[in-house]
């Protein structure tokens, strides 16, 4: 049984038999369908119930030639409209079924992103199954299964003077780069590296007294042994609830600005502990999920 289930509003759910029972529901009542045959003969296909505007349980499996469904695996997902740019996304099969995650090394924090894919049909229609796409698009979202929501950063006078005085050292070296054109890379790479040194010296002497949190806007860090899930922290610049149609929870539906990278975040009520407000931020364990489609395809 999937963990994340309850995150689509379906908490109530305990037994195997009860999931046997929606997918199955699932798979004889949607409409939306999805089909590719593969190289091997195969077909794949992928049933999707949508259960609110934003959520949904994708059923995956092969059809046999006598048209017989035959479920390999499912998962929940959330959707997301926003897309961020990537150079490449390189995508890696699961051991088992035809689940995939994709990585791709995001310049705005840094470091390499971990997801999993919610379009697999869509990715194996278009690039057949390559292992490396070029100039894609993601739509980042995620499902949380335990959140709660905490205050902005404290905005501390050391940090305004250190903002102060890059902004000083800006403005002087935008006057010797008029002066003399030779020394403008030798200059700001003596800049930046003066501003980072003041700047980690301002963060490590408020670690010192300070909670983490109060201190670091946004992150994300590997979660247990998944490599796609993480615990999240960003701030919530949107903030609703939906609806699940089936069972009538209320889950939010939370954009979370993680370092410019948007990412929707979908939770049952009953595992977020306090009000989600647009300026709060949240913080929560997360499977990070992804909608990857070519940069020129964008919808």
């Amino acid at each position: 049984m999937h963990k994340f289930l309850r995150s689509v509003g379906y908490s109530e759910i305990e037994q195997q038999g009860q999931v046997e029972e929606l997918l199955i529901k699932i798979v004889k009542e949607t409409k939306d369908r999805q089909f590719i045959r593969k190289r091997n003969g195969i077909i794949l296909a992928e049933y999707r119930a949508k259960l609110s505007d934003s959520l949904g349980i994708c059923v995956c499996g092969e059809e046999d030639k006598e048209g017989k469904f035959h479920m390999m695996y499912y998962f929940p997902y959330c959707t997301n409209v926003l897309y961020s740019d990537e150079e490449f996304v390189v995508y890696d099969k699961k051991i088992f079924g035809e689940g995939y995650t994709g990585m791709c090394d995001d310049e705005a924090i840094g470091a390499t992103l971990i997801f999993y894919v919610t379009n697999v049909v869509d990715y194996m229609f278009k690039h057949n199954g390559e292992n490396t796409v070029d100039d894609m698009s993601v739509a980042f979202s995620a499902l949380s299964n335990k959140g709660n929501i905490i205050l902005p950063t404290v905005v501390r006078d050391d940090r305004k003077d250190w903002a102060q005085k890059k902004g000083k050292k800006k403005k002087i070296a935008d006057n010797d780069e008029n002066e003399n054109d030779d020394d403008t890379d030798e200059k700001e790479m003596v800049s930046i590296s003066l501003e980072e040194i003041e700047k980690f010296a301002a963060i490590n002497e408020r670690s010192k007294k300070e909670d983490i949190l109060s201190i670091v806007e946004s992150s994300l860090v590997p979660l247990g042994s998944e490599s796609d899930v993480y615990i999240l922290v960003g701030t919530i610049i949107g903030a609703h609830t939906e609806s699940n149609i089936y069972t009538g929870e209320e889950v939010y539906i939370l954009l979370v600005d993680m370092n410019s990278i948007y990412i929707n975040v979908a939770i049952n009520k009953k595992d977020l502990y306090g009000e989600p407000v647009i300026g709060r931020r949240f913080r929560g364990n997360v499977w990070l999920q992804g909608k990857t489609v070519e940069t020129k395809f964008i919808p």
